[in-house]
């Protein structure tokens, strides 16, 4: 199923609600602000630049895009954040189903 692209939509609620403007998000990022405003224009971002303006509006790319956060989110952070600082430990068991 294809996810329509909301980042127009989005990314001028998130302006709104965090006080930013296309100079502020230029500053912060290093997008230039006529890129941002084209994505208010409901032109697809390039994705590294996305991923910037997300993280400086505090939201995930899936969530700038999509207006949704990503179910495979949790997954992804719990490997980059703490997996890799041994802060985990997994076991693997092999069950047998039994069937009647």
């Amino acid at each position: 199923m294809k996810k329509e692209l909301r980042i127009k939509t989005i990314l001028k609620k998130l302006m709104a609600e965090k006080g930013e403007t296309l100079v502020s998000i230029s500053q912060a990022t290093g997008v230039p602000k006529s890129t941002v405003s084209e994505w208010l224009g409901n032109r697809s971002p390039n994705p590294i630049q996305a991923v910037l303006v997300a993280n400086h509006l505090g939201v995930s790319l899936h969530f700038l895009l999509f207006g949704e956060d990503d179910a495979q989110e949790p997954l992804q952070r719990i490997m980059k954040e703490d997996f890799f600082k041994g802060t985990f430990e997994i076991s693997i068991k092999r069950v047998k189903i039994r069937e009647d």
